[in-house]
């Protein structure tokens, strides 16, 4: 077993042992996906953790711009930043010096509500925005996690918003790393998307991460799968990237049939090309759609978006 992997059985440990002696960990009211699907006039929403242990791979690109092109088709959508780097918030334009309340409140402090803590940042498009603070959440919630409160801590405290808002989407920008956060995330999510690079290293990556979400999905959320792997930085005239794009086909048809999470995963089409205004946009608090919404990288998040919801409801997104 990976290093990553086995820090996150150390994460849920406590809480298979808990239930192995004949008692109980503490639980979440009725998860979010229960609560905000009483309606049978609408599909039930998608709760999606953007995920990769490695940073600079277009994770939080890939979050914000799949967002903005749901939003912008006419979905509701949620963004969730995990990261104390606070990479989304920047990119959708709110500063985390100037917050009066983030997610590191709502995890910390019991009496902060995330219906305190959202912001509407765009039309139909809100945030549960991130500081620097919450680098230290893990050591803060270290006691609760003997029972596992502390790994669901974010699923507890976003109910009352899920359940008083109608989202679509909810897209959580998970941190690059295997540890409380993630774990977080993972709980709250029914689905993961894995954004990487078309390179061998991300290949031998994907295996631990998706070993991470076999862990999770074991201890604390039976529901979790991986809805597929997003490619960014995409070169296609290179040979390395056609041959990682055959292992990567390959290993996903090799699951199908089988009980693993990420047995249905599928490589999202088209991948994301390699494209400056992709990487200009977030230094001025824009997604591609404001800031260039004619260049390349704007028309594959606007077709990664169409395919997402294609998946759902089992149209072609062409």
């Amino acid at each position: 077993m990976s290093e990553a992997a086995s820090h996150v059985e150390q994460l849920a440990e406590p809480v298979a042992e808990i239930e192995r002696s004949g008692g109980s960990a503490a639980q979440a009211p009725t998860g979010p996906t229960e609560a905000a699907t009483s309606s049978s006039k609408r599909p039930a929403p998608r709760y999606i953790a953007f995920m990769n242990q490695k940073g600079g791979v277009g994770k939080t690109t890939t979050t914000v711009n799949i967002g903005a092109a749901l939003a912008l088709s006419g979905r509701k959508v949620l963004m969730i930043d995990l990261d104390p780097q606070a990479h989304l918030t920047l990119h959708l334009g709110v500063e985390p010096e100037n917050l009066e309340a983030s997610v590191y409140d709502l995890l910390a402090d019991e009496n902060v509500s995330a219906l305190e803590v959202v912001q509407q940042v765009r039309k139909r498009l809100s945030l549960l925005p991130a500081e620097v603070n919450l680098a230290g959440i893990e050591s803060e919630l270290a006691p609760a996690m003997v029972t596992g409160k502390a790994q669901r801590m974010l699923r507890q405290k976003c109910q009352p918003l899920l359940e008083a808002e109608a989202f679509d989407y909810v897209l959580i920008d998970c941190p690059p790393s295997l540890g409380l956060l993630t774990i977080n995330a993972l709980t709250l999510a029914n689905e993961v998307i894995v954004p990487m690079q078309p390179h061998f290293l991300a290949l031998q990556g994907l295996s631990k991460l998706l070993e991470t979400v076999q862990l999770v999905r074991q201890s604390f959320n039976p529901q979790l799968t991986v809805a597929g792997v997003v490619l960014c930085m995409h070169e296609s005239q290179t040979i390395l990237a056609g041959e990682v794009l055959n292992d990567l086909t390959n290993f996903l048809e090799a699951s199908r049939g089988t009980d693993v999470p990420w047995a249905n995963a599928q490589l999202f089409q088209p991948p994301v090309r390699r494209n400056i205004k992709l990487a200009e946009s977030p230094s001025f608090g824009k997604t591609i759609f404001d800031y260039a919404p004619d260049c390349h990288g704007a028309s594959d998040y606007r077709k990664l978006a169409a395919a997402l919801v294609a998946q759902q409801t089992g149209k072609s997104s062409a």
